[in-house]
């Protein structure tokens, strides 16, 4: 794959491009040009068409992040739905007043500090920028399976879950986006905006994410059949607004809905801290508290996602994720390590923290070190696992297991024939069982015990 520290300017150089392209197109006055009154008489369909005949020809790009992130979460094509009503919803759209009971998870992220673009930029240079930004947000959403329903200015709100998706993958879907926008901002956008002469110090995302189940959220036609929309009603989905509102600059708010339906780690968040001068006080609930019908405070709990910590497992490349600032992530190419599972007697690849298993199922992690490259063997590989969640026993959960120690020695092929063999292969099995997410940490150490590997992964069970 490309690398991923170079797709913002690979995204703002095709709008910059495009935009270009228009400008200096013969046809650029007369799509300008194209007024209200002309609009209402040709019908928007046709002003697309018309729109769409003056634009520059050539390959599409509008997937180019998708085509990189999709395949890594082990997701196949590409996500094409268009802006608006989510697509299982759409027969509501002619029905108003009908309303269907559906889980969602709801993501809303707002991009800080643009506003101010206005007042240090020409307002053309502000514009492909902010819209290079918002191209890359919609594609990575669509990346994770989400629905973009809604631009509000500097802002996006999308939703991820379907009547054919399991309510724990929108959740894991929903987290690796929040995880994944981080990332291309912090390692491609602000890069970007610093080789470019842009002020990057108070440019950032805020994100707030949550998940209402079936009886939590109720979807239905908001306003009249020409001049209205499907949206989702829910407690859980305005929270995921107030909770965007409450998160610092490049945090991302988990709501309640998320941290107790699927059991999320202690590790893998963290409560919000306030400084005031010398004062620090923690905010583990949303503010303003809302009370119920009876005024009591309903306490709603939120955290910070822990960028740092899920670094550690996320499904990008080692070779990225080894270069983030504050990365325990160490990458050798002459090591792989991979987990499998097997249900059913299907057998497949579990690529870390990219959907939850069903309890139960075994899996085999697996480290292969390549023996004609430069490691310097025996080398001994440390399998170290960590559960998390209520489920867990509570003399086990966050605590590291004592690993599971394999030396790997090179092997001849035979004694006829001494050549190497070309690959040591160290297995450790386990199988799915409390419900949340867990890692297996894998350290490789060579003869002089210097440390040449370590990688996470995560797994999701329900």
């Amino acid at each position: 794959m490309a690398d991923l520290t170079n797709i913002f300017e690979e995204i703002y150089t095709n709008v910059h491009s495009r935009r270009s392209d228009l400008i200096s197109s013969k046809d650029f006055n007369k799509v300008a040009k194209f007024n209200d009154k002309q609009h209402r008489l040709s019908g928007s369909s046709q002003a697309v068409s018309e729109q769409s005949s003056s634009l520059p020809k050539g390959p599409q790009d509008e997937f180019i992040l998708q085509k990189q992130i999709r395949p890594l979460f082990g997701k196949e094509g590409v996500n094409s739905k268009p802006i608006g009503t989510h697509p299982d919803f759409l027969e509501l759209e002619l029905n108003n007043y009908v309303t269907e009971n559906h889980y969602i998870t709801t993501l809303f992220v707002d991009i800080k500090g643009s506003t101010r673009l206005s007042l240090l930029y020409p307002l053309e240079k502000v514009y492909i920028f902010k819209n290079s930004v918002i191209q890359t947000c919609v594609e990575i959403i669509r990346s994770f399976d989400g629905h973009v329903h809604r631009i509000m200015g500097d802002a996006v709100m999308a939703f991820f879950g379907s009547k054919d998706a399991e309510k724990e993958d929108s959740i894991a879907d929903a987290i690796n986006c929040c995880l994944t926008t981080r990332i291309i901002l912090e390692e491609s956008i602000k890069p970007w905006m610093e080789r470019n002469g842009i002020d990057a110090k108070d440019f950032g995302f805020r994100i707030g994410c949550d998940f209402g189940d079936d009886q939590e959220v109720l979807w239905g036609s908001y306003g009249y059949q020409n001049v209205g929309e499907v949206s989702a009603t829910g407690l859980p989905v305005d929270m995921a607004s107030k909770l965007q509102n409450l998160a610092n600059k490049n945090q991302t708010m988990l709501g309640q809905g998320i941290l107790e339906f699927i059991n999320w780690p202690e590790k893998y968040s963290k409560i919000k801290e306030k400084v005031k001068g010398n004062e620090k006080t923690t905010l583990p609930c949303v503010t303003p508290n809302l009370t119920d019908a009876v005024g009591n405070p309903i306490n709603y709990k939120m955290r910070v996602l822990n960028y740092e910590n899920c670094l550690n497992y996320i499904a990008l490349p080692r070779t990225f994720r080894e270069k983030i600032n504050g990365s325990k992530v160490i990458n050798n190419p002459y090591i792989d390590y991979k987990c499998h599972y097997e249900e059913d007697n299907i057998k497949g690849e579990y690529i870390s923290a990219s959907k939850f298993l069903n309890k139960d199922v075994s899996l085999l992690f697996i480290l292969t070190a390549h023996t004609k490259g430069n490691l310097q063997f025996p080398l001994k590989v440390h399998f170290v696992k960590t559960n998390h969640g209520q489920e867990t026993p509570e003399s086990e959960r966050d605590i590291e297991y004592a690993p599971v120690i394999i030396t790997l020695n090179t092997k001849r092929r035979s004694k006829y024939d001494r050549s190497i063999i070309p690959f040591s292969i160290a297995k450790n099995s386990e199988y799915t069982l409390y419900r949340g997410l867990h890692t297996m940490r894998c350290d490789v150490y060579d003869r002089n015990k210097a440390i040449v590997f370590r990688d996470w992964i995560g797994v999701m069970i329900k």
